[in-house]
């Protein structure tokens, strides 16, 4: 091999290795920009979504329970199957029941498992 060979493929090597390195790099920004978004939207419907319940308990009216049934939409597209089988079961039960007491304590711990929260 002659010295304009070997010259010609280490550069070779090292501008593969930069590109590679380069792809790999914006590849994982997005990933964790798109990880980044998702929590924040699961996290902002659900604290809305726990809001409305609030809302609806305190002052029971036909306004607060379209307003639960929009962040239950809102939790439908952003959040996690479990967390809106609960939000249903919150719809589902009768108030102050065991049963609503049991949806709501999932409905929590749904949403701890689904933002990666723990509770210590």
């Amino acid at each position: 091999m002659d010295m304009q060979t070997i010259v010609l493929s280490a550069l070779g090597g090292i501008g593969i290795g930069t590109i590679i390195q380069v792809v790999i790099s914006v590849y994982a920004k997005k990933k964790e920009l798109l990880e980044t978004r998702t929590y924040k939207e699961k996290r902002y419907a659900y604290l809305g979504l726990l809001n409305s319940i609030h809302n609806a308990a305190v002052h029971p009216s036909d306004e607060n329970s379209k307003a639960y049934a929009l962040w239950q939409t809102r939790v439908d597209l952003f959040g996690s199957i479990e967390v809106s089988k609960y939000a249903q079961q919150i719809v589902d039960t009768t108030p102050h029941s065991k049963e609503r007491d049991v949806a709501f304590d999932n409905l929590l711990s749904s949403m701890r498992k689904d933002l990666n929260v723990r509770k210590d």
